[in-house]
């Protein structure tokens, strides 16, 4: 699967945050991402929902802070 061509995560095209997931080993399932939306806008964006992120700053938040995914299911659970 191809990571969006787009800079900034999009909370309402699903299937890029599936692609996400899936890229990360997350399942793709609709707690995954409705999980997913919760720690962006809690977490990553600190609660500013108006502020936009970009897949880097994800791929970082992932990277830096793994207890804030902990969360989501790994594909095949």
């Amino acid at each position: 699967m191809s990571k969006s061509d787009r800079k900034f995560v999009n909370l309402s095209q699903d299937h890029e945050l599936e692609d996400w997931l899936y890229r990360n080993k997350f399942s793709k399932k609709e707690e995954n991402l409705n999980e997913l939306i919760e720690i962006i806008n809690n977490n990553v964006k600190d609660g500013n929902t108006s502020d936009n992120i970009t897949w880097e700053e994800l791929d970082s938040a992932l990277k830096n802070n793994r207890d804030w995914f902990i969360s989501l299911v790994a594909v095949g659970e």
